[in-house]
C-alpha cells in the first residue's frame, strides 16, 4: 500500500458506510431527506427528578402497551420495578406521587419518563386517555406492582 494515502482509504470506507444507511431514518436524526426523526424523550431521571439508576438484570425484554384510561378515573397506586416512558396520544392525565401529593398534568403528544420505584397514580379527567407506554425490562420482571 505504499503510496496510497490513508485520508483516501478512509474516506472511502465512511462513503460506503454511509451509502448502506442512506435509505434509513437514524435515532440521532434522518439519513435520508425524506425522513424525519424527532425526539420526544430523552432522560436520565424520572418525571420527579430522580435519576434511573441501572436496568434490571436478566434477558432484556422490551414490552409496549396501549392502555386506555375511561373519564375521571383514578388508576389504583402502584410503582413500576422497571424504566418506562409514557405517550399521551389522546385525553389528559394527572399523575400524582403518593408520598409528597406532587402532580404533573400532561396532554396529546407529551411523553412522560415515569418513576421506577416509586408508588404513584394517573387521573384522566373529562375524556378518556389513550397512552403508549414503552417498559425497559426483564423476562420475568413485572411490569407495575399495585399498592394498597
Amino acid at each position: 500500500m505504499q503510496g496510497f494515502p490513508f485520508s483516501r482509504l478512509a474516506t472511502g470506507i465512511v462513503s460506503l458506510a454511509l451509502s448502506a444507511f442512506s435509505g434509513v431514518a437514524l435515532a440521532d436524526g434522518p439519513a435520508h431527506a425524506g425522513a424525519v426523526s424527532e425526539v420526544l424523550l430523552k432522560s436520565t431521571a424520572s418525571w420527579d427528578g430522580k435519576a434511573y439508576a441501572a436496568y434490571p438484570a436478566g434477558q432484556p425484554e422490551m414490552t409496549v402497551l396501549k392502555i386506555t384510561i375511561p373519564p375521571k378515573t383514578s388508576l389504583p397506586w402502584h410503582h413500576h420495578p422497571v424504566p418506562n416512558a409514557a405517550y399521551v396520544v389522546s385525553g389528559q392525565l394527572t399523575v400524582e406521587k403518593q408520598e409528597n401529593g406532587e402532580k404533573k398534568l400532561l396532554g396529546p403528544g407529551q411523553v412522560l419518563p415515569e418513576m421506577v420505584g416509586s408508588i404513584h397514580r394517573g387521573t384522566s379527567g373529562d375524556e378518556p386517555v389513550v397512552l403508549i407506554v414503552f417498559y425497559a425490562g426483564a423476562q420475568g420482571t413485572p411490569l407495575t406492582i399495585k399498592n394498597d
